[in-house]
């Protein structure tokens, strides 16, 4: 069953014009990627992975004009969600609740990633110049107050903001789907360009343990690579079957407590968990265009910790209920 849906409301932090040049880009390719995605998905093969048991039907909690690129939680529980056409950072309070804009105009924003202090890192310069990368230097991070919509620069020079994702220490790596170049910022704020330059990746996360990077290559032979943090050495994880080799697999989480992989397959229209041990793979979530950011549920404003919370290119939020194993 779907909830009643709603547009963007006025926000504090931004304007109406901003609101409304925001609404009609984000539309307008999202109308692109709507027709270059039902042509895709009349043309995918059927399921070649078996069903998820135990999930609960999807929720729509959002249908908007927006591509929406990226998830995260803050330290509150509150889904925070970047536009990356549109060019801003919404909230959504609880479930249900309205998505209220809280910062823009930002160029093209990508991955988010919390920090313990209850600020957000946002990747920045999304663009179709990172196949330049890692030479380009076209993209960065910045940290935005989630309270007052004001961001700061903590990294340039950066090949892409496609992912963030931060380890514990401070360490965060932005991947970057377009050129063969992952980058690494150190707490610091030193970047190592082109840290691992195996292949194109996407979307990000880590081990509870702190010491394997996930990501997902996207274009081409698309899997689920493991990277060595220490070493920057990378095996695959997870291949799914060969006729799900053109899905091109999006963004990535992780949930720390039981280990299991959460996938969005973007060409697929699809969104997959993975064994902890990449072993298998399963469906949650099927016929849904474009798929593109996902994250688990967080306590503390009603989102459930059993749930994952999908964005997809073409406007919608959703909640797959009962997503994550019992630990």
């Amino acid at each position: 069953m779907d909830t009643e849906v709603s547009d963007l409301p006025a926000a504090h932090g931004t304007s109406a014009r901003f609101r409304t040049v925001r609404s009609v880009a984000s539309a307008a390719l999202a109308c692109v990627l709507i027709a270059a995605g039902t042509t895709l998905a009349n043309a995918a093969p059927e399921t070649a992975l078996p069903w998820c048991a135990g999930v609960g039907a999807p929720v729509t909690l959002a249908q908007a004009p927006a591509t929406f690129e990226a998830i995260a939680f803050d330290r509150n529980g509150r889904l925070v969600v970047s536009d990356w056409v549109g060019g801003g950072i919404d909230v959504m309070d609880a479930p249900g609740a309205p998505l209220r804009g809280i910062a823009g105009p930002i160029p093209l924003p990508g991955g988010l990633a919390p920090e313990p202090g209850g600020t957000m890192l946002v990747g920045v310069g999304v663009t179709p110049a990172s196949p330049l990368a890692p030479g380009g230097g076209v993209a960065e991070l910045r940290r935005l107050d989630l309270d007052t919509g004001a961001t700061t620069t903590v990294a340039t020079g950066l090949s892409q903001g496609n992912g963030v994702v931060r380890a514990k220490d401070g360490t965060v790596f932005v991947t970057n789907d377009g050129s063969d170049a992952l980058d690494r910022v150190d707490p610091d704020g030193r970047v190592t360009a082109g840290w691992y330059r195996g292949s194109n990746t996407n979307g990000g996360a880590i081990s509870a343990d702190g010491t394997t990077l996930y990501v997902n290559v996207t274009f081409g032979d698309t899997h689920v690579l493991a990277i060595d943090i220490a070493t920057g050495n990378a095996t695959t994880f997870f291949r799914p079957p060969a006729a799900l080799s053109g899905v091109a697999l999006d963004d990535i989480k992780i949930d720390e407590r039981s280990g299991y992989l959460f996938v969005t397959a973007w060409q697929g229209g699809q969104v997959w968990r993975i064994a902890p041990d990449g072993s298998s793979g399963c469906v949650l979530l099927d016929g849904r265009l474009l798929p593109a950011g996902i994250a688990v549920g967080k306590e503390g404003a009603g989102f459930a910790p059993t749930s994952v919370y999908v964005g997809t290119h073409s406007g919608s939020l959703i909640e797959i209920p009962g997503a994550v194993p019992a630990s």
